[in-house]
């Protein structure tokens, strides 16, 4: 069973990947086919098994030689490893972090996300809580997305905000501290750049480490 769910969640780290390369370049989801982004030679149905398929290609287009970015594999095994908690009793944190995992992937290559997966991650961080719960937050959320599209320069994504204020109604503030705190460290340690950078990436490898740990 653990074999069958890691493989369906490696296929979906292997699907978000995809997703957020072809809206990075604005691109159908169903057309074209599957292909190198360098040379654009078709891939083949084996050069398409997750995980499996970056091993045996060594990371590179058979054509073109072409390094094939490892995102694509770490989001697959990230996202194998994530399934093989699910059970009956941990779907809605695992939905959560799903959704969150296709923001991150969009996030890394554009430094954006479609508004709808926050809508759904903060849906499923407030399940349970009672309607006026439900009506202050979203006001919060919609202020959040209100004040950012007027402000220039802003120091922080309000995407980031969004997962910030997610994470705090499905984990507390305390795991939240924590989060924060692995995160940030993370940010620092691997990106050195002065630059904007994708944070949600980021925030969601510490989420999922820390789901990890106390699975």
């Amino acid at each position: 069973m653990q074999v069958i769910l890691f493989c369906y969640g490696s296929c979906l780290g292997s699907f978000g990947t995809a997703w957020a390369y072809r809206r990075m370049r604005q691109e159908s989801l169903l057309y074209p086919d599957s292909h190198c982004e360098t040379c654009q030679t078709p891939l083949k149905p084996w050069q398409l098994i997750p995980i499996w398929s970056y091993l045996i290609l060594r990371g590179r287009c058979t054509t073109c030689q072409t390094p094939i970015t490892p995102v694509t594999f770490v989001a697959e095994v990230l996202g194998g490893t994530l399934f093989t908690t699910l059970n009956a009793a941990t779907w809605l944190p695992i939905s959560w972090l799903a959704c969150w995992g296709l923001a991150a992937l969009h996030d890394w290559h554009t430094q954006t996300f479609p508004a709808w997966l926050s809508w759904i991650g903060l849906s499923l961080a407030l399940w349970g809580h009672s309607p006026v719960v439900w009506l202050i937050v979203v006001f919060i959320n919609s202020l959040i997305n209100w004040l950012w599209s007027r402000w220039s320069v802003p120091t922080i994504g309000n995407g980031d905000l969004e997962f910030f204020l997610s994470y705090g109604f499905m984990w507390g503030l305390t795991a939240m501290a924590h989060w924060l705190l692995l995160a940030a460290s993370l940010a620092l340690i691997i990106n050195r750049r002065t630059t904007q950078l994708a944070f949600i990436p980021y925030l969601l490898i510490s989420a999922l480490f820390w789901w990890l740990m106390a699975s």
